[in-house]
């Protein structure tokens, strides 16, 4: 049976935070056209039982399946694989959703036929209090083409937590998300976005995103001890984005990639040399190879002037042809190009997971 709906829950031992998550989805009317992958990636809590807990209780809803660990990328992989709705969806098992609004988005998908949705997204601390709302603010009276929205300040720094793709769409694209490794989310809402034509948004709050827990992936000592995960996953978007440039070139939605990947691939160059030492060097050296390697296109354009200069000074160029010279020059402009970053953020109102905006 076709259901409207597939979420997929990638889960990695979240027994303190997946029964909250599930029950979010627990809607009054609409489980018949909703489906729950539960994708447990060896789990060594209790976390898979509560999974099964569900699946038990609604077997035309919920189905978990247990895998063995292979990090976020493989639990999405894995989902879209096995998804039978129309649309895809993706909600970490430390989140949830808004259990109202999402039996109104579930009634809002049979009712529209698009290559994505979005949807807002609330960000919610430890005591599940809403702190921001995220707002799309398209309407929802008519699709929109990808060509007219792709462009726009708000569709450029989208996040995951608001999108819901066509299954279809994605399958027919071959797209496969990085295994192995953490910061994947940044590659939802990059390379699908090839295969979208029309977008349609439901005007509410599905996702609620919550922040404030210990060891989550955006704090900055993990993402210290991850940064190799990020190196990955930059030369990975820098590859697909080579892979596929034939079928967006010139069109709109190439800048809209390039806003996406080329910020990601500076901030990784960028946190690197703020934090330059012997393992951090070796590490550099070697992304910035791979990532010549991947993309000549990307390379270049990160070391461009216009890309990465702080008053005329092309400081990674400068990191290029000067490896293993004094850095301090270097590691001082990157900070101050952090503090600057930081400063035009707060100016705007954007929190932390706000998309970084080149200078």
């Amino acid at each position: 049976m076709e259901k409207i709906l597939t979420v997929v829950v990638p889960t990695y031992n979240m027994e303190q935070y997946l029964k909250y998550c599930l029950d979010s989805l627990c809607v009054g009317t609409g489980l018949e056209d909703l489906e729950v992958l539960v994708v447990n990636d060896g789990s060594t809590d209790a976390s898979s039982a509560i999974a099964h807990e569900y699946e038990k209780k609604y077997p035309q809803t919920f189905r978990v399946i247990d895998k063995e660990n292979g990090n976020y990328g493989s639990c999405v992989n894995r989902g879209l694989s096995e998804a039978r709705g129309k649309y895809i969806k993706i909600l970490d098992a430390d989140d949830s959703f808004d259990t109202s609004n999402f039996e109104q988005f579930i009634a809002f998908l049979k009712g529209v036929d698009a290559d994505l949705v979005l949807s807002d997204f609330a960000v919610v601390d430890m005591e599940r209090q809403v702190r921001k709302i995220i707002r799309y603010g398209l309407g929802q009276e008519k699709l929109f083409l990808m060509d007219d929205v792709c462009r726009t300040y708000v569709f450029q720094n989208m996040q995951m937590h608001a999108v819901a793709y066509r299954c279809e769409r994605l399958r027919q694209l071959g797209y496969h998300q990085s295994e192995g490794i953490s910061y994947t989310d940044q590659q939802w809402v990059f390379i699908p976005m090839v295969a979208v034509e029309t977008v349609a948004h439901f005007d509410g709050v599905v996702y609620k995103y919550l922040i404030g827990r210990d060891g989550q992936t955006m704090s900055p000592d993990v993402k210290l001890r991850s940064v190799s995960h990020t190196v990955r996953c930059a030369v990975d978007m820098a590859s697909a984005y080579e892979q596929y440039k034939e079928e967006f070139i010139g069109k709109p939605v190439q800048e809209y990639l390039q806003v996406r990947l080329i910020p990601f691939v500076k901030d990784t160059y960028v946190f690197a040399l703020t934090h330059y030492g012997d393992k951090t060097r070796w590490l550099l050296v070697g992304f910035d190879e791979a990532l010549k390697e991947a993309s000549r296109d990307v390379y270049n354009l990160i070391g461009s002037k216009e890309v990465s200069s702080f008053m005329g000074f092309g400081y990674i160029d400068y990191w290029r042809r000067h490896r293993g010279m004094n850095m301090l020059i270097v590691k001082l402009l990157s900070r101050v190009y952090c503090m600057m970053l930081e400063m035009k953020r707060k100016r705007r109102g954007e929190d932390a997971m706000a998309l970084p905006t080149a200078f």
